[in-house]
């Protein structure tokens, strides 16, 4: 996962505490395709993943080779029925003279070198979501109502990857988003796409999370190139190029508790441990700065939980190679 911190300080001390035992960090991971990523495991015990991906072969693959009791997969798609209005929408909006215009992909070099590939029979194609090649779940759930159904009270994360119908699966959880207290997502998001109001594009992920009252953190940008001056892959598939329009981004999001205004926008009441897991995560996702500002903000309910002062020492980053307490760091900071 891109900007993500591997090596925390503050997540290991959080998890000798036992302060987490009660109340794991929960992931709704939707296009688990190879596994959550290995910056959930850091969790350890106190991790519990809900897995969904189409790919049958690739549910079962992980299936047999998943060694943690808190992680689950299943074989389905996430979203919502054919007939449910903003499907029923979405296919009204359609116009395919103006999906084309917005839509470069069939001009980029990436599909250039993957038709090239399916005719060659390149066995790097299962590295590039070749759907085609794989067989696929039928079964279509929504996450409110798996989370209904699996009587599951507390949602902690979410990860949207669906190479497509990442705003549909939104739609599908608007309901749990609130219910269960759900700190943050990080959602594949399409910067290309039509002006309409279904599709599946940044601008309409990012009116949709604002409206629940998630802030967008960080954004990563991929590009591809067009087939008319190719650019070298980023990585060694076929997929994103080093220059090129930027055609989509992983887009982070996630609640501001410490905000003033923060139930203005309908925020949900956060008990110490969600809090305490917002702490964790924040570090995680490199974000240091809104970590210290949660355990300054609840020093009093994060208190019984946590060393306050050793948490926000262990967040504080080395100053000129030398560590300094957190107190320390600021007063060089006011110097």
């Amino acid at each position: 996962m891109d900007n993500a911190d591997y090596y925390p300080k503050l997540l290991p001390v959080v998890l000798e505490t036992g302060a987490l035992a009660d109340d794991p960090f929960v992931l709704l991971d939707v296009g688990c395709g190879m596994g959550p990523d290995p910056v959930w495991r850091l969790f350890g015990d106190a991790l519990h993943v809900y897995g969904f991906d189409a790919n049958i072969d690739e549910i079962e693959r992980l299936t047999q080779v998943e060694e943690s009791p808190g992680v689950h997969y299943r074989a389905a798609l996430v979203g919502l029925p054919d007939d449910h209005p903003f499907n029923v929408r979405r296919a009204a909006d359609a116009d395919p003279d103006v999906h084309a215009y917005f839509n470069p992909w069939g001009r980029t070099s990436t599909m250039t070198a993957l038709k090239k590939a399916w005719s060659s029979g390149d066995r790097r194609l299962s590295e590039a979501n070749a759907w085609a090649q794989h067989r696929l779940a039928t079964e279509k759930i929504s996450l409110d109502a798996f989370v209904a159904e699996e009587g599951i009270a507390s949602v902690d994360f979410v990860k949207v990857d669906t190479d497509g119908a990442d705003l549909e699966v939104l739609h599908s959880a608007e309901t749990m988003l609130n219910d269960t207290r759900v700190l943050g997502l990080m959602v594949e998001s399409p910067f290309i796409g039509d002006a309409t109001e279904s599709s599946n594009s940044f601008h309409n992920i990012d009116r949709l999370l604002k409206r629940h009252g998630f802030q967008l953190y960080s954004l990563s940008v991929n590009r591809y190139s067009r087939s008319a001056l190719p650019s070298p892959f980023a990585y060694r598939i076929y997929a994103q190029t080093e220059t090129g329009q930027a055609v989509w981004g992983d887009a982070l999001y996630l609640r501001d508790p410490a905000a003033p205004t923060y139930r203005a926008v309908g925020g949900p009441e956060l008990s110490p441990g969600k809090l305490l897991k917002l702490a964790c995560l924040l570090e995680l996702l490199r974000l240091p700065d809104c970590a210290a500002e949660i355990l300054l903000t609840f020093r009093g309910e994060l208190a019984p939980l946590v060393d306050v002062e050793q948490a926000l020492d262990l967040l504080t980053p080395a100053l000129e190679g030398y560590p300094e307490t957190y107190a320390e760091y600021l007063a060089a900071f006011a110097e």
